[in-house]
């Protein structure tokens, strides 16, 4: 059964109109993200190095976005005389604003994947091993990225994205980017799940620590690119409509990432938190308290001032710490008054 494809113009002006949705998204969140480091920081001095990156991010992101809307300029209006019309304008890929745009989307896809993996590191307790597949990927996808671009300028007679020689840098690209940000969600959202069900188990797993995982872990990304990859091996110019916009995810993604970290709400903080209030035990709130019932009066004792005693582990502690009850029998008390007044008699009668 033949797949239905739709023409390249159509397709690239689909693209642009979505990514122009995910970039205005992608200005809110930027933005936030600057409030929250800033303004709103937590900690005594800005983290330049979080600021630096969202800030890179974002200028790829604006260029990137910024380059799409001059072709579709170049395509639509200036050169649509041109023959062949606009699908022969954007299907020739060794044009110097394709390619710029290309090498934008190379940059900002693995400073993304460098996030995701940094936030991976972070959430196994800084173990690199758990992360050495995960940096050699991105190596590999940095290497078949800037190659892609190398190719892309030089391939001048490739006149289509499908063509044989860029198939073999394209997919090489898209797999390897694939392969990381699976290999990546799958740590961070296996060891998620563990953290957590190990903290409080699964009644405590709510909805909004689903949508934490599924932001921190990366997996919108992934599904982005597997839709990607899918449509690029099929040959469809859909695929267009979804690699456009993910310019704007690769730096929508990772600044989600950075936000959650700055307002403490990734995993490590709500499972730090889960476990501190497990450990303080049951708590009294300030203003409430205890009445003790004595034998002289009843008084009321605010439950912050009371003391309470430690466990005690063995019974002779126990025992020495219950205070010592001595019964005494009331008529072995009056047989001991009635030999004291006999004493008491008969010393009285000796004198007389």
């Amino acid at each position: 059964m033949a797949v239905t494809d739709i023409s390249l113009d159509r397709a690239y002006l689909a693209a642009i109109w979505l990514e122009t949705l995910f970039y205005g998204m992608n200005i809110v969140l930027f933005f936030s993200c600057m409030f929250v480091l800033v303004v709103r920081r937590r900690t005594p001095r800005v983290n330049t190095f979080l600021v630096g990156i969202a800030v890179a991010m974002f200028c790829f992101s604006t260029c990137h976005v910024f380059l799409g809307f001059y072709r579709l300029i170049m395509g639509f209006i200036v050169l649509r005389d041109q023959p062949g019309g606009p699908a022969a304008f954007f299907s020739d890929v060794s044009i110097p604003a394709n390619v710029a745009k290309v090498g934008l989307h190379t940059v900002n896809s693995i400073i993304g994947d460098s996030v995701v993996v940094w936030r991976c590191f972070l959430v196994w307790g800084r173990d690199w091993k758990m992360c050495a597949i995960p940096i050699l990927l991105v190596c590999g996808s940095a290497i078949c990225g800037f190659g892609q671009t190398v190719f892309f300028a030089r391939g001048q007679r490739y006149h289509s994205a499908f063509a044989h020689p860029l198939v073999l840098w394209n997919g090489s690209l898209f797999s390897l980017s694939l392969a990381t940000n699976v290999v990546v969600t799958g740590l961070v959202a296996l060891r998620v799940w563990y953290m957590l069900r190990l903290c409080g188990g699964t009644a405590n797993f709510r909805y909004w620590r689903v949508l934490v995982t599924v932001v921190e872990s990366g997996m919108i990304y992934s599904v982005a690119l597997i839709c990607e990859v899918t449509l690029y091996f099929l040959g469809l110019n859909s695929f267009y409509i979804v690699y456009d916009p993910i310019g704007q995810l690769t730096g929508i993604v990772p600044t989600m990432i950075i936000v959650l970290a700055a307002l403490e709400m990734t995993t490590n903080d709500i499972t730090s938190r889960m476990t501190k209030s497990q450990r303080s035990g049951p708590r009294f709130r300030s203003g409430i308290t205890a009445t003790t019932a004595t034998t002289d009066e009843t008084h009321t004792i605010p439950l912050d001032t009371m003391v309470f005693a430690d466990g005690v582990s063995t019974f002779r502690e126990r025992k020495t710490i219950i205070p010592t009850v001595t019964f005494e029998d009331p008529h072995r008390q009056t047989d001991t008054l009635d030999l004291k007044r006999a004493e008491q008699g008969g010393d009285g009668a000796g004198d007389v």
